[in-house]
């Protein structure tokens, strides 16, 4: 199989584009688009036909190590923006900064729109909380460990703070990694809405505990498409996400409890497939058939494909594409389609969306008809069709039938000696050479593929003869010119094999 990944994620660099995330909302709605209920505080379906974490699109969930001294943290004063931190163990008490579940999904609607739904929940249900959500584009090291580490930043990764007074609606803004630091902070208001339970709901996944004492979780969902972190024509991936705890409302304070990232896939990023198909199939010529593609900023590639081979492109940002085939003399491209119904010259790629195109080339072979005629007295004057003649095209051996025809077909085009395996008794043709360059089948009616004909002769025995009634009374001499002649001889016969039909004459002369 040919296939390439082309990491050329583009990212999201400045929180300019944000144009506003999180924000309130009543539990008698969703989130237009979404049928996720991150507006209730619980982890159940309300509505029937609606998500929620207890059927969650995409849902990964992290568990925190139990509380007690083997429960990690980051230590040393770690502060969001620190690329190198420590990870230390014991160090959280059974607080509310000691998280216990860690919970993400995500979808893309029918629209397009990327949606995020995150929840959490606590060892202990009392005072106000202060997480943050880190969404990396690249996978974290090995958080479970103590130790030294160096965290994997990308430009335009998240920070997602969901901050909880200990009443009312949970605020949340976000931030975007730069390169060195997390940017201000962009209040969210338009894109989301959020809340903690107020009375004990059931959990989810084998998590603990449960049921969730009030206060004791957290949730919301976000539209990253309308917030602009996936703006039009850029491709843009997360594939890791994980929460921690803050000790106070201060960004700058310290971070606490942690638990260990997740693997996410959340993208627009799109993904075009070409496939080879030959027919016959398998192609008997193990043909590498030569292919492009193009598309927006710049984006082009070169490959070759066998049949049952395919390419993958991915990820690249959503817009229109091109794929073509160069097709070899031998064959004939029979269909080129894809499976969104777009053209193979301008293929509609959106945000998020594998399309399939599959070339299908069909190799272009064509038949010789043999036709097979004699000539026989029994059957009247003129040639009549001749059956059961061998004949040999290609190493392939057919016999004629009735109507003196014999078939070869699957040919590739090129020239085809044609041999006859003569019958006995009939004078037959030599080989002859066709060339088949007429895409055709024995099967076909009517017949457009090359012909060749052959045409048998009965052969006759010829014998005169001479035979004097008194030994040596005579001498005499046979004269067929040619085809045979004996003599002198009171006693001779002149013999000839294999003639063709014809006139011969003989001159017999008897001397006394």
């Amino acid at each position: 199989m040919h296939r390439k990944l082309k990491r050329g994620v583009v990212a999201v660099t400045t929180a300019a584009l944000l144009t506003g995330l999180l924000g309130t909302s009543g539990a008698d709605a969703v989130l237009p688009n979404s049928t996720f209920e991150g507006n209730d505080g619980n982890l159940v379906v309300n509505t029937p036909g609606n998500t929620d974490w207890i059927n969650a699109p995409n849902r990964h969930i992290g568990t925190d190590l139990p509380t007690g001294t083997g429960d990690n943290s980051f230590g040393q004063g770690a502060k969001e923006d620190n690329v190198n931190t420590t990870v230390v163990s014991g160090s959280i008490p059974n607080s509310k900064a000691d998280l216990a579940s860690f919970y993400v999904a995500n979808e893309q609607v029918a629209n397009g729109d990327i949606f995020l739904y995150l929840g959490w929940s606590r060892q202990s249900q009392s005072g106000t909380t202060n997480f943050d959500f880190e969404i990396n584009q690249k996978t974290q090291p090995n958080l479970t460990t103590p130790g030294a580490k160096v965290l994997n930043r990308t430009v335009g990764d998240l920070l997602i703070n969901y901050l909880f007074q200990g009443q009312g609606t949970p605020q949340v803004n976000f931030r975007t990694w730069t390169g060195s630091a997390w940017s201000a902070p962009t209040d969210a208001t338009s894109f989301s809405e959020a809340a903690i339970n107020t009375t004990p709901v059931a959990n989810v996944g084998g998590q603990t505990p449960d049921p969730l004492p009030a206060q004791q979780f957290g949730e919301l969902a976000i539209n990253l498409t309308a917030a602009g972190v996936f703006p039009p024509g850029v491709c843009e991936a997360f594939g890791s996400a994980y929460v921690k705890s803050r000790s106070s409302t201060s960004f700058t304070s310290e971070i606490k409890d942690f638990i260990a990232p997740v693997g996410i896939n959340i993208a627009n990023c799109s993904t075009l497939i070409v496939k080879k198909v030959t027919v016959p199939s398998p192609d008997p010529l193990d043909t590498a058939f030569a292919f492009s593609e193009s598309g927006p900023n710049g984006f082009s590639d070169s490959f070759s494909l066998k049949n049952g081979e395919q390419d993958l492109n991915t990820p690249l940002n959503a817009g229109t594409y091109t794929a073509s085939e160069t097709v070899p003399a031998n064959y004939t491209l029979t269909s080129a389609t894809c499976d969104d119904g777009s053209p193979v010259t301008a293929i509609d790629l959106g945000p998020g969306e594998t399309v399939t195109c599959t070339f299908t080339n069909t190799l272009k072979q064509g038949a010789i008809k043999v036709t097979k005629t004699r000539k026989h007295a029994a059957d009247g004057p003129g040639d009549h069709p001749q059956s059961g003649v061998d004949f040999t095209v290609n190493g392939v051996t057919h016999a004629t039938d009735a109507n003196g025809a014999a078939c070869f077909d699957g040919l590739q085009f090129g020239s085809y000696t044609v041999h006859e395996t003569v019958p006995a008794g009939y004078h037959g043709e030599a080989d002859k050479t066709v060339t088949v360059d007429n895409t055709a089948t024995c099967a076909d009616n009517p017949y457009g593929g090359e012909t060749v004909s052959f045409h048998n002769t009965p052969l006759t025995d010829l014998s005169v003869s001479v035979d004097s009634q008194i030994p040596g009374g005579t001498s005499s001499t046979i004269d067929c010119g040619a085809t045979a002649s004996a003599g002198p001889g009171d006693d001779i016969t002149a013999s000839a094999a294999n003639l063709e039909p014809g006139t011969y004459n003989c001159t017999i002369v008897i001397d006394p």
